[in-house]
C-alpha cells in the first residue's frame, strides 16, 4: 500500500489508495480518464500518423544512436530513447508512451489535490475536463523532444511537494529525490526546482535526519550527474564543462544590449577581445537586423548564420582543426561564459532594459515557437530519424494545415488570461480575508503555488528565451490554483471542528 502509512488512526481520512480505488466517484473519474486518454490517442494518431520534429530532434536521436555520454543538451532523454528502442522502434509507440506518461503525471497531481484539499465541483470537474479535453498534451507528446516527459516528471515532482506538506515520510523524500534528479537529466530547467522544494522541506513536520536525507539524496544524484557530464565532455572535446549550451545562452542574452552601450576596447578581458570585435562588426554591418535582435525572436545572436557567435565558432574550428559540432561549441563556451558575465556585470541596467524587461513581456505572452506548426511536413524527416524508426517515411504531409497554429495561439491567449486572473484571485483571497477561515493545508499549498510562480518568473525571464513549451507547467499549475481560489472566494464555509482536528492531525500540529 503506497501511502497507507500516512493514515492517522484518529482521523476519518482514508488512505490515498482507498481514496482512489474504493471511493466510487473517484474510481469513476479515473476510469473515464483512462478510457478518454486512450480514445484521444487513437483519434489523434489517425489524424497525425507520424511524429513531429524540431531542430533539437536530430541532436537527441544522434546522441541515442551513438550512446553519447554528453551533448549540447542533457543526455537523459536520449538515454530514454535508447532504452525505449529496445522495446519498440515505432515512432507511434514512442508518442503513445510520452502521452501516457504526461497524463499519468498530470492526474497524479490532480488526484493528490483532490485528496488533500477536498475541493468542490469547480476544481474537481474543471481541472478534470481540462486535462482530458486538451489537444496541447497530444501535440506536445507527438514531438521527439523532451517536453512531454519533462512535464510528466514536473507534475509528479510538484505532487510530491504536496505530500511533503501533508505527512512527510522517508518514502516521499526518497521518491522526490529520484524524480528531481531524473528531471534534471532531461532538462536543465529543473535547476530551479530545489529552490521551490526548499519551502515544503523547511516547514514540514519531519525529523532532522529525514530532512537531511531529503537534501542529500538529490544533491548526490545531481552532483554525480554533473561530474559525470563534465568528465564525459572533457573526454569528447578536451574542455571540462558541464553545460556547454548555457554558456552560449548567457552570451546571447548579454549581446542584446551590445548595440546600445559604448564600444569599449580598453577594459575588455583579453580572452574576450575577439568576440567583442566580432559582435561590434556584426551590429554595425548590413547583416544586422535591429527588428529581429530582440528577446521576442529567441536566441537571435546564437543562431544567426552571419552573427558573432557563429563567426567565433568558425574561427575556432579552423584554428584548432575541429571537425565536430559539439567540440566546437565546447571550445568556444568558456569565452562566451566570460564575455556574457563581463557585459552583464559592467552594464546591469542596460541588460535589464534590453533583455530582462523585454523578456518579461514575452513571459506574459510566450511565443508558440517551434510547436506552432508541423515542421516535419515542411522540412522532411532527418536521415538519423529515418534510420532510428522503422518504416518512417522521408517526407510527410500536414493533414490539417493551419489547425495546429490556431490551437497553439489559443493556449498563448489562455496563458495571458491566467497570468492576470491568478493575480486577481490572490488579491481577492487576501482582501476578503478568506485565508483566516481556510484550512492550514490549503494556505500552505497556495503559498507553494506562489513560490513556484515567482521562482519560475525570475528563472525564465533572466536565463532563457520565454516560449510556450517552456511555460506549460506554469500554465497548468496556475489553472489549478485559480480554480481553487475561485471556489474559496465565491464560497468559503468556515471549517467544522472535525475538519480542523483532521487538519491538525494531518500537519502534525
Amino acid at each position: 500500500m503506497l501511502f497507507a502509512s500516512y493514515r492517522n488512526p484518529k482521523s476519518t481520512e482514508y488512505s490515498f489508495r482507498h481514496f482512489l480505488l474504493a471511493d466510487r466517484r473517484n474510481l469513476l473519474l479515473a476510469g473515464v480518464a483512462a478510457i478518454t486518454i486512450l480514445l484521444n490517442l487513437i483519434i489523434f494518431k489517425m489524424i497525425y500518423p507520424y511524429a513531429d520534429i524540431t531542430a533539437d530532434t536530430d541532436t537527441y536521436i544522434t546522441a541515442a544512436t551513438y550512446n553519447m555520454p554528453a551533448n549540447l543538451w542533457p543526455v537523459g532523454y536520449s538515454q530514454i530513447l535508447r532504452l525505449f528502442h529496445f522495446i519498440s522502434a515505432s515512432e507511434t509507440a514512442l508518442v503513445a508512451f510520452q502521452y501516457i506518461c504526461l497524463q499519468c503525471g498530470a492526474f497524479f497531481l490532480y488526484f493528490t489535490i483532490l485528496y488533500l484539499l477536498k475541493p468542490g465541483k469547480i476544481f474537481r470537474y474543471g481541472a478534470f475536463f481540462f486535462l482530458l479535453i486538451n489537444p496541447l498534451f497530444l501535440y506536445l507528446s507527438n514531438y521527439v523532444i523532451t517536453e512531454a516527459l519533462f512535464l510528466a516528471l514536473g507534475f509528479t515532482w510538484f505532487a510530491l511537494l504536496l505530500w511533503m506538506l501533508y505527512k512527510p515520510g522517508l518514502f516521499i523524500f526518497l521518491l522526490h529525490g529520484i524524480v528531481l534528479a531524473l528531471a534534471f537529466t532531461i532538462r536543465y530547467n529543473a535547476m530551479f526546482f530545489p529552490i521551490v522544494a526548499a519551502f515544503p522541506l523547511i516547514i514540514c513536520r519531519a525529523p532532522m535526519w529525514k530532512k537531511a536525507i531529503a537534501v542529500a539524496l538529490p544533491s548526490l544524484l545531481i552532483g554525480a550527474f554533473i561530474i559525470f557530464t563534465m568528465n564525459a565532455t572533457y573526454k569528447a572535446t578536451g574542455v571540462r564543462k558541464f553545460s556547454v549550451f548555457s554558456s552560449w545562452q548567457l552570451a546571447n542574452n548579454a549581446m542584446y544590449m551590445a548595440p546600445y552601450i559604448p564600444y569599449d576596447t580598453l577594459h575588455i578581458p583579453q580572452d574576450c577581445k575577439l568576440i567583442h570585435q566580432f559582435t561590434h562588426a556584426f551590429y554595425t554591418s548590413s547583416y544586422f537586423d535591429a527588428a529581429k535582435a530582440t528577446p521576442a525572436n529567441g536566441a537571435y545572436y546564437m543562431w544567426e548564420t552571419n552573427g558573432p557567435m557563429k563567426a567565433l565558432l568558425s574561427y575556432y574550428e579552423r584554428k584548432y582543426s575541429i571537425d565536430d559540432n559539439f567540440s566546437g561549441w565546447a571550445h568556444t563556451a568558456p569565452v562566451f561564459q566570460e564575455y556574457g558575465n563581463y557585459l552583464i556585470s559592467h552594464h546591469p541596467f542596460a541588460f535589464a532594459r534590453y533583455f530582462w524587461i523585454p523578456n518579461m513581456v514575452e513571459y506574459l505572452r510566450p511565443s508558440p515557437e517551434l510547436i506552432g506548426d508541423n515542421i516535419r511536413a515542411k522540412h522532411g524527416t532527418p536521415l538519423v530519424m529515418q534510420s532510428w524508426f522503422h518504416g518512417t517515411p522521408a517526407t510527410v504531409s500536414s493533414p490539417l494545415p493551419g489547425v495546429q497554429t490556431s490551437i497553439m495561439m489559443k493556449y498563448v491567449m489562455l496563458i495571458v488570461f491566467l497570468q492576470f486572473i491568478f493575480l486577481e484571485e490572490i488579491i481577492r483571497y487576501l482582501y476578503l480575508k478568506r485565508h483566516r477561515y481556510a484550512r492550514r493545508i490549503f494556505n500552505k499549498v497556495l503559498v507553494l503555488f506562489g513560490v513556484f510562480v515567482m521562482v519560475n518568473f525570475f528563472f525564465s525571464t533572466l536565463a532563457a528565451p520565454v516560449v510556450l513549451r517552456y511555460q506549460l507547467m506554469l500554465m497548468v499549475l496556475q489553472l489549478f490554483a485559480t480554480l481553487l481560489l475561485i471556489e474559496k472566494n465565491e464560497n468559503n464555509p468556515i471549517p467544522t471542528p472535525k475538519e480542523m482536528k483532521e487538519d491538525e492531525a494531518m500537519l502534525g500540529i
